[in-house]
């Protein structure tokens, strides 16, 4: 059916050196580019932070920081609970 033959004859003759050299040096230079992007995104965005300054979240709800007594105590049994079994197993 086709018969191919493959040698560096043929990659020479087609051009593959230079073709698979330009290739890396176009991935050099895109991965450079977004290195330097990346390196360079804190400084742009700190710039930036006074002209698009942050949204509030009006469906999230804010978590309430008050714990009764009674929470302290359950909270200090489960502490103690946990502590006993940890020494116990030792």
């Amino acid at each position: 059916m086709f018969n191919f033959q493959f040698s560096y004859q043929n990659i020479i003759n087609g051009q593959g050196f230079e073709l698979a050299v330009a290739g890396m040096i176009i991935v050099f230079v895109i991965l450079a580019t977004i290195s330097l992007f990346i390196t360079l995104m804190p400084k742009i965005l700190d710039r930036l932070n006074p002209y698009l300054p942050e949204q509030e979240h009006y469906n999230q709800e804010t978590p309430t920081s008050e714990i009764s007594s009674d929470d302290n105590a359950a909270i200090a049994a489960i502490c103690y609970v946990f502590h006993q079994r940890s020494e116990s197993k030792k």
